[in-house]
């Protein structure tokens, strides 16, 4: 077991930094992928399953499902417990991507095993040295080592490299790929992320500010939206501070009722219709003396109303769920720092947490 840290940097801020490293040897296992790719471009219907984090990772995988092939395919996001106590029927037709970076999740594990008896083609997405409960899939494809940080980071990214290729691959095979500059763009999403990581000192700035208020809402769209589910949940695990994440549109509809100047908002624009919307949300929010931040790319910099603007590299939108990932991190990361919370822990630590804990298992 690692050893606990106390200060900075913490296991969470390096595996933060580690991701486009490893997400350049994910891409580098594309053979063994896209094996398993093959068996799935022949079935029916596409099933990602996953909890917690992973579930982000499934959703992200819906939408790039119809974004890869324009709308004419199709994947279904399931959250594991859910599919295992209001099942879906599940047969020879399917494929079902279970994804669980320990391998030990129960109701993942769970899923696994009923989709296997249902006669599903079955594909685990797993962390190396991950647990025997998904040794019985059909193909396993291994991310990256085993987290030490409470707050996944960089098994969440490089899982989303291996689904990448998946589906890159599936709509290939079945002529449905929609242009030549999705398999291109995901090579170029090592290097985007690492100029994203050089966001680092504004990140810090935005922290300073956002840590003293009682709340933070986040929003964007398309592969965004799910990004933005992930971050808000890495800031309730690494900083304890509450955190929402929604659909751009979604925000307006009862959520926006709730905020005001207590807590901060971030938005993410990528050049997209779907950013005109955005540009309204943050208009609003200015009117209620909210802190703001826009996560934007170059051509998305314009009618920006936020007191913080974060330019990430030029990327599509559904590079969000990299690009736009990483400053998101960074200011989990820099918000705990400033709020005095350990962000590799959970708060295991605390006697409270730990007998808490003594009643349930992942």
């Amino acid at each position: 077991m690692a050893e606990r840290r106390t200060a900075h940097p913490y296991y969470l801020y390096e595996a933060i930094q580690a991701q486009p490293a490893l997400i350049e040897r994910m891409l580098g296992r594309r053979a063994s992928v896209e094996r398993a790719a093959d068996a799935m471009a022949e079935k029916q219907r596409l099933i990602f399953v996953g909890i917690g984090t992973s579930r982000h990772a499934a959703l992200v995988a819906e939408s790039w499902t119809r974004e890869f092939s324009a709308g004419r395919m199709l994947g279904h996001a399931e959250q594991s417990f859910e599919l295992v106590h209001h099942p879906m029927a599940l047969g020879r037709e399917d494929a079902v991507v279970i994804i669980t970076h320990t391998g030990t999740t129960t109701y993942s594990v769970e899923a696994l095993r009923a989709a296997r008896a249902g006669g599903a083609l079955t594909i685990a997405i797993t962390g190396e040295m991950s647990g025997e409960g998904v040794r019985g899939a059909d193909f396993q494809i291994e991310t990256c080592e085993q987290e030490v940080s409470f707050a996944y980071t960089k098994s969440y990214t490089t899982a989303l490299a291996g689904i990448a290729l998946l589906i890159l691959r599936i709509a290939e095979r079945r002529k449905v790929l929609a242009g030549n500059s999705f398999r291109a763009g995901l090579n170029r999403v090592p290097q985007l992320m690492r100029q994203s990581l050089l966001l680092e000192p504004q990140v810090r700035e935005l922290a300073k500010r956002a840590a003293r208020l009682e709340r933070m809402w986040l929003f964007g769209s398309g592969a965004g939206w799910a990004t933005a589910r992930e971050a808000a949940l890495k800031i309730k695990e690494s900083c304890y501070l509450a955190a929402e994440g929604f659909d751009t549109e979604e925000t307006l509809h009862g959520p926006f009722s709730e905020v005001d100047a207590r807590g901060s908002l971030a938005g993410m624009l990528s050049g997209r219709a779907s950013d005109d919307r955005a540009r309204m949300i943050l208009r609003a929010g200015g009117e209620l003396k909210m802190l703001r931040a826009a996560i934007v790319t170059p051509a998305a910099n314009h009618d920006v109303s936020a007191e913080h603007i974060l330019v990430v590299p030029e990327a599509e939108e559904w590079q969000a769920a990299f690009v736009h990932l990483v400053p998101l991190q960074l200011l989990t990361y820099f918000v705990a720092l400033e709020r005095g919370t350990n962000p590799d822990s959970g708060r295991q630590e605390q006697a409270a947490h730990a007998a808490a804990a003594k009643h349930y298992k992942y």
